[in-house]
């Protein structure tokens, strides 16, 4: 089987549903998000899940912009690797005379290798209305959600991409 593409329809399906986020509000107008993303997503893809649930928890809390105040990303992933389940030993001889030639063949098998843990991102937020000093430098949650906004203002982001 091939293993190239049995790999990239499990990354397919994994990927439907490969983050999840939390908000904590600090204040009326400050909060503390939290995204956590599968391996395959990298520290860049828990930073956008981070950036669109601050626009989302900025939309929700009756505000229309946000800046960030501090952010940072943890890389928590591995490669594990499991030993070998089975071994199969082969061998031949043959006979010539008062000597015996021969040779053995072991094969290990059921070993496999596999990505664990998760990315991390985390930034805090001050969500601005008109009016709010810095408004002006502060980053359009609408925008940063793109056209399809309200959908995910809805739905929440649970993907990486």
């Amino acid at each position: 089987m091939n293993y190239s593409i049995l790999l990239t329809c499990l990354a397919s399906i994994s990927l439907s549903a490969c983050a999840s986020s939390s908000v904590t509000q600090l204040s009326s107008n400050t909060a503390v998000i939290s995204a956590s993303a599968a391996p395959i997503c990298r520290t860049t893809g828990a930073a956008s899940v981070a950036n669109q649930m601050a626009a989302i928890a900025t939309i929700k809390a009756g505000y229309n912009r946000f800046i960030v105040g501090g952010f940072g990303t943890m890389n928590n992933t591995r490669v594990v690797s499991t030993g070998p389940t089975y071994a199969t030993t082969s061998g031949s001889f043959n006979r010539f005379g008062n000597s015996v030639y021969g040779t053995t063949n072991t094969t290990y098998g059921g070993s496999s290798t596999f990505l664990a843990g998760s990315n991390e991102a985390e930034m805090q937020i001050t969500m601005l209305n008109p009016g709010d000093v810095g408004y002006e430098q502060g980053i359009d949650a609408r925008a940063a959600l793109g056209p399809d906004w309200q959908k995910k203002v809805d739905g929440g982001v649970n993907n990486c991409f």
